[in-house]
C-alpha cells in the first residue's frame, strides 16, 4: 500500500499560555469530550505548572483543523461555548496537558473541588506549586494558580485581599510567577488533511510516551460522525436545546426560521407556502440544523444574549436564519456589523415588527457584505431616546429582557453559598427558568413589580435576606453588590427595608446600563462601511 502524506507540511506555531488558553475558553482550540476522564493525577498537574514555571520543555502539542459545531465544551470542570466553525483546531496531542493548563488558570471558583486534580496552589515562600492538603486547611499565604491569569486582577486581589500582600518579596513572588505562567510560549503542529487515516497514522505515532490514551476513545471523540439529521420540528428543538440556550419555540422561531432560510415571505401563513413551494421544505428541518446552530452561536458569543429566554423579540433571530444560511462564516467586519443592526433592532422602538421581518429577509442576498448594509439600512442608526425603564416586569417583554440583558452583562456572582463564583446565566435559566428572575422584596404594589426589584439568581422566594447578609456580614463583598448593579445607596436601602427607595436608586442604575450596553453594541452613529477590502474590490471593478 502506498505511503499516505499530509496535502501540506505541518505548520510549526509557538504561542503563550495566557494566548492559547483564552483560545480554549473562546472555543477556537477544542479539547475532544471523552466517556471516561483523562489519566492525570494531582500530582502530574503540579509537575505540569512548576515546569512551565521553571521553564522546562513541556513538549509540543498537535493540532488538527476540522469542523466544529455549536455548543457547551466540557474542560474538565469548566465549561465554554463555543461557535460553529469549519475551522476549530481540535487537539489529537496534548488534551491533558491543555486541559491542565486551561482548567487550572482559568477555573471561576475559590475553593477546591473533591477528587479535581486541576486545583493548584504556588507557595511564593518557597517557590513551589501544590495541589490542596487532603487533611489540614490551605495555607492562607498560598496563591491559588487561577489568581496568576490575568495580571490586572490579580494586582488587585494581593493588594486587597491577600493575607501575605504586605510582605514586598512575597508580593514579587506572586507577580513573578504570574508573568512566567502567562508568557510561556508553548510549540504546537497544526496539521490540515481531509483524510482520517493520516490524522491516525500521526496519533499513533505520537502518542506513545506519558501516559497514552485509547485509540477508540480519541477517534470517536475527535472524527465521530454526527447523530442522524433531526426531521421533526420537535427533534431540531431537541438538538438545538443542547446548545444550553433553551428550546426555541417551534411556533415563533423554528419555523418562520426556516421560511426566511428560504428566502421566502415569512410573513405569510405556512400552509400558503408549503402549497406553493412545496419542493423548498422537503430537507429544511434537516438543512436548518446547521444554520440555527451558527445564529445562536453568534447571539450567544457576538450579540451577548446567552439564552433564548432574554432574547428581546425574535425577528433578528428569523433574519438571521436567512443570513447565515447563505453566509455561513461571515467576515469579521460583518460580525461586527450584524451586532450592531441586531441592537439597533432591539432599541428602535419605531421599528414594525412585521415591516422588519419581511425586508430583512429580502435583504440578504448572495453578496455578503452588501445584505448588511442592506440591513443596517432598515434601521436607526442614531438612538433619538434614552432606554426607558417599564413600571412593570414581564419575563415575556422585550423592555424587561433588554434589563435581564444588562444584568447578565455584568457578570452576576453567586448569592449563597458564597464561592466567589458568576452564575452562569444560560446553565441557571436552562434548569430553573424564570425563577431565575427572583425578586429582591417580597410583598406587592408598584415597587416589588418594578425591573429594579430583580436579581439574576438561584434560589427560593425573595433575595433581600442573601444580599443584606453581603452588606453587613463580616465578609463584606462590594463586588458581589456591584455584580447584581446595586450601589451603596441602594444597599442602605436594603438594610433599612425601603422597597421604593431601593427601587428608584437601582431604576437608575439599570436605565444606565441598559443604554451602555447598547451604546457598546450598536455602536450608534459610527461608521457602518463596509470592510476595507471590499471596498478596494469594488474600486477595482471596471
Amino acid at each position: 500500500m502506498a505511503t499516505r502524506e499530509l496535502v501540506r507540511r505541518p505548520d510549526a506555531r509557538t504561542e503563550t499560555v495566557e494566548d492559547l488558553v483564552r483560545r480554549v475558553l473562546a472555543g477556537e482550540v477544542r479539547i475532544p469530550a471523552f466517556q471516561r476522564p483523562l489519566q492525570w493525577q494531582a500530582a502530574d498537574v503540579v509537575d505540569l505548572f512548576d515546569s512551565v514555571y521553571r521553564g522546562y520543555p513541556i513538549g509540543s502539542l498537535l493540532l488538527r483543523v476540522a469542523p466544529g459545531v455549536a455548543g457547551p465544551l466540557r474542560i474538565g470542570p469548566l465549561e465554554v461555548y463555543g461557535e460553529e466553525t469549519q475551522r476549530a483546531l481540535w487537539v489529537v496531542d496534548g488534551q491533558q496537558r491543555l486541559t491542565s493548563l486551561a482548567a487550572g488558570l482559568a477555573r471561576p471558583a475559590r475553593g477546591p473541588a473533591p477528587k479535581d486534580p486541576f486545583v493548584v496552589y504556588f507557595d511564593p515562600h518557597t517557590e513551589r506549586f501544590h495541589a490542596p492538603p487532603k487533611v489540614d486547611e490551605v495555607p492562607p499565604g498560598w496563591v491559588p494558580v487561577w489568581r496568576l491569569f490575568d495580571a490586572a486582577l490579580l494586582s488587585e486581589w494581593v493588594f486587597s485581599e491577600w493575607p501575605d500582600g504586605r510582605d514586598p518579596l512575597a508580593r514579587a513572588a506572586v507577580f513573578e510567577a504570574g508573568k512566567r505562567l502567562r508568557e510561556y510560549r508553548v510549540p504546537y503542529y497544526v496539521i490540515e488533511t481531509p483524510d482520517e487515516e493520516v490524522a491516525k497514522h500521526i496519533f499513533d505515532r505520537v502518542n506513545t510516551k506519558g501516559k497514552p490514551l485509547d485509540r477508540d476513545d480519541i477517534f470517536n471523540a475527535l472524527f465521530g460522525r454526527a447523530t442522524a439529521a433531526p426531521a421533526t420540528l420537535s427533534e431540531l428543538g431537541a438538538e438545538l436545546a443542547g446548545l444550553g440556550m433553551g428550546t426555541p419555540d417551534e411556533e415563533s422561531q423554528l419555523l418562520p426560521g426556516l421560511v426566511a432560510m428560504r428566502g421566502l415571505d415569512v410573513t405569510r401563513p405556512f400552509k400558503e407556502l408549503a402549497h406553493e413551494h412545496p419542493d423548498q421544505f422537503t430537507t429544511a428541518i434537516a438543512d436548518g440544523a446547521p444554520v440555527f446552530r451558527r445564529v445562536l452561536g453568534f447571539l450567544r458569543v457576538h450579540a451577548e444574549v446567552p439564552h433564548l429566554r432574554l432574547l428581546p423579540f425574535s425577528t433578528p433571530l428569523i433574519v438571521l436564519c436567512r443570513f447565515f444560511a447563505l453566509h455561513a462564516e461571515p467576515r469579521p467586519r460583518t460580525l461586527i456589523l450584524l451586532v450592531r443592526w441586531v441592537w439597533r433592532s432591539f432599541l428602535s422602538p419605531s421599528v414594525d415588527d412585521r415591516t422588519l421581518r419581511r425586508r430583512g429577509v429580502s435583504a440578504v442576498e448572495a453578496d455578503e457584505e452588501a445584505s448588511a448594509q442592506r440591513l443596517l439600512a432598515l434601521v436607526e442608526s442614531n438612538r433619538r431616546d434614552g432606554f426607558r425603564l417599564p413600571d412593570r416586569f414581564d419575563a415575556r417583554a422585550a423592555d424587561s429582557r433588554l434589563v435581564l440583558l444588562a444584568l447578565a452583562a455584568h457578570q452576576p456572582r453567586v448569592l449563597a453559598p458564597r464561592d466567589d463564583a458568576t452564575l452562569d446565566v444560560a446553565s441557571a435559566l436552562t434548569a430553573h427558568d424564570k425563577d431565575v428572575f427572583r425578586p429582591v422584596f417580597p410583598g406587592s404594589g408598584a415597587a416589588w413589580s418594578s425591573p429594579a426589584n430583580r436579581v439574576l439568581s438561584v434560589g427560593v422566594g425573595s433575595a433581600r435576606s442573601e444580599l443584606v447578609a453581603e452588606v453587613t456580614g463580616s465578609g463584606r463583598d462590594t463586588r458581589l453588590l456591584r455584580s447584581h448593579l446595586i450601589d451603596p445607596n441602594a444597599a442602605a436601602a436594603l438594610i433599612d427595608n425601603d422597597p421604593a427607595r431601593f427601587v428608584a436608586v437601582r431604576g437608575a442604575a439599570l436605565v444606565a446600563a441598559v443604554d451602555a450596553m447598547g451604546a457598546r453594541l450598536a455602536e450608534w452613529g459610527h461608521n457602518d462601511r463596509p470592510s476595507i477590502a471590499y471596498l478596494l474590490a469594488e474600486v477595482g471593478d471596471p
